[in-house]
């Protein structure tokens, strides 16, 4: 091989190496959350090092059919537009952030770049790549755990968002869908669907529907309250301006 080609060779993979983000270099002090840094080492020690180790467990074309299956139907009072704009853009640690749930961090992959999000740095929308680390409480606390998934696909033509567990540190194996519709009245239809299996039969048929309706419910509750604080502080705003 001719010595310019090494030459490219040696500064393509120098690149690569310089962009690729590994595990460690988490700044643990940054996430309050137990459950999630228990998560991060028990990836670790599944050899799971650098954010582009980390593997969905489904594909947005993988065949689900022997995944159980939940699906939840909710109704905003807002245009379909605006819904989705929320969803997509919202800064993940608002969104997850309730009784039931909170934002740990978001690793994102990319091509040309790997990123680190701490809760509160600034975010500008959900993209294909982007992995949430998420606490979940329930029981008033007394159960606590930490899940990571990935987005799989964000369709802003279809209204589509799909995201799947990752494998490594999660009990379950699945992927979920949302999609949003545009309904009468100036409403939108939005429909959750789960699919999910452990290796526990006990636990798919009884425990997880249970605890998984109560966060669906939760998080599409918390987007409906930070949509109509939008709305109440954009109203609030022209009443002030009208003054």
């Amino acid at each position: 091989m001719p010595k310019c080609s090494w030459i490219f060779l040696l500064i393509f993979y120098a690149k690569i190496a310089v962009s690729q983000v590994c595990l460690k270099d988490i700044d643990l002090q940054k996430i309050p959350q137990q459950e999630i840094r228990k998560l991060l080492a028990l990836q670790q020690k599944e050899n799971i090092l650098c954010i582009n180790d980390i593997e969905a467990s489904c594909m947005v074309n993988t065949n689900m059919q022997h995944f159980y299956k939940q699906t939840r139907t909710y109704f905003l009072g807002d245009g379909i537009e605006n819904v989705w704009q929320n969803y997509s853009s919202d800064n993940p640690s608002k969104i997850y952030n309730s009784q039931k749930f909170s934002f740990g961090l978001m690793l994102c992959k990319n091509r040309n770049e790997n990123k680190i999000l701490y809760s509160n740095d600034s975010f500008e929308k959900l993209e294909k790549g982007q992995i949430i680390y998420l606490k979940l409480r329930f029981l008033k606390g007394l159960y606590k755990m930490a899940v990571a998934f990935e987005i799989l696909d964000v369709d802003s033509s279809n209204k589509t968002i799909e995201f799947s567990y990752v494998k490594g540190g999660n009990k379950t194996k699945g992927k979920q869908k949302i999609q949003f519709i545009d309904y009468k009245n100036g409403k939108t239809k939005i429909v959750h669907t789960s699919f999910y299996k452990s290796h526990f039969v006990m636990r798919d048929r009884l425990l997880y529907p249970f605890f998984h309706a109560k966060v669906t419910n939760e998080f599409h509750s918390n987007l409906k309250k930070i949509i109509s604080f939008k709305h109440k502080h954009k109203k609030s705003q022209l009443l002030a301006t009208k003054q």
